[in-house]
């Protein structure tokens, strides 16, 4: 099933490269004085209760969708926690998703659950700087490293109590992140060069990992939800819930799925 063809030159690598020219290292030394919730026993807890676990995701825009909600994020992360959502996704790069770093404290004080910091990482200090904002994780693209280096990463943000998601695209993304030790994975229902969005490619991959899943991108409604859960451990919707009258409604629709 494809969905949202995407005619455009703009893919996760040229959003990399835009990243890139922008980021200043975040240099500040800080205290690790605050242990982040753990987004994998959030995802359990919300099986046990017999709820889909539902990562909900603030996205003000990207480049296939622009939202409508104009609310503060603080206010649109505690809808989704009013709904169910397990997790919080904060997309925080600006030039494509509208994002914002301070984004991430004010989630961070509204809601009770883990908030992920969702961006296109590159720089090691990238994770003190999202622990310093308050993230209990940070997404790691697996294509963006080499092995030892996201092994490095992985380990780096361990070190700050943050189970980081590791998002993986191919089989060579997984026994990439499966050898740098990832615990946590994300599969990308979107191909990363065309944008197009394939749902199958969460049944395609859940075999060949060993460790919790996330499928992510493309999930609208409930039955795209449980088409994914019979593979994957939790999923992360964002356009689907930001675009609804009443994000509340939306979330609870996908938890009680």
């Amino acid at each position: 099933m494809n969905r949202n063809k995407h005619q455009s030159k703009i893919n996760f690598n040229s959003i990399l490269e835009a990243c890139k020219k922008r980021y200043t290292p975040f240099d500040k030394q800080i205290a690790v004085n605050r242990k982040p919730l753990s987004m994998i026993t959030a995802i359990k807890e919300a099986k046990k209760a017999g709820q889909s676990p539902l990562i909900a995701e603030v996205k003000y825009r990207s480049p296939t969708n622009e939202n409508r909600e104009p609310r503060g994020p603080d206010k649109i992360a505690l809808e989704m926690t009013a709904g169910g959502a397990c997790a919080i996704s904060v997309l925080t790069e600006p030039e494509f998703f509208g994002g914002n770093l301070e984004n991430i404290p004010l989630v961070k004080k509204a809601v009770p659950v883990p908030v992920l910091r969702k961006d296109f990482l590159f720089h090691p200090t990238q994770i003190p700087e999202s622990y310093h904002y308050g993230a209990d994780s940070i997404l790691l693209i697996t294509s963006y490293f080499t092995r030892n280096a996201l092994k490095q990463m992985i380990a780096d943000s361990r070190g700050y109590g943050m189970e980081p998601l590791v998002e993986v695209h191919s089989p060579l993304d997984i026994e990439t992140a499966t050898a740098a030790g990832a615990s946590l994975y994300a599969v990308n229902n979107r191909d990363k060069d065309t944008l197009e969005i394939d749902l199958e490619r969460t049944k395609q991959m859940a075999p060949l990992i060993d460790g919790v899943i996330v499928s992510a991108s493309g999930v609208e409604t409930t039955d795209d939800l449980k088409k994914v859960l019979k593979h994957a451990d939790a999923a992360l919707v964002g356009t689907s819930i930001m675009k609804s009258q009443d994000i509340e409604s939306k979330v609870r629709e996908l938890v009680d799925a």
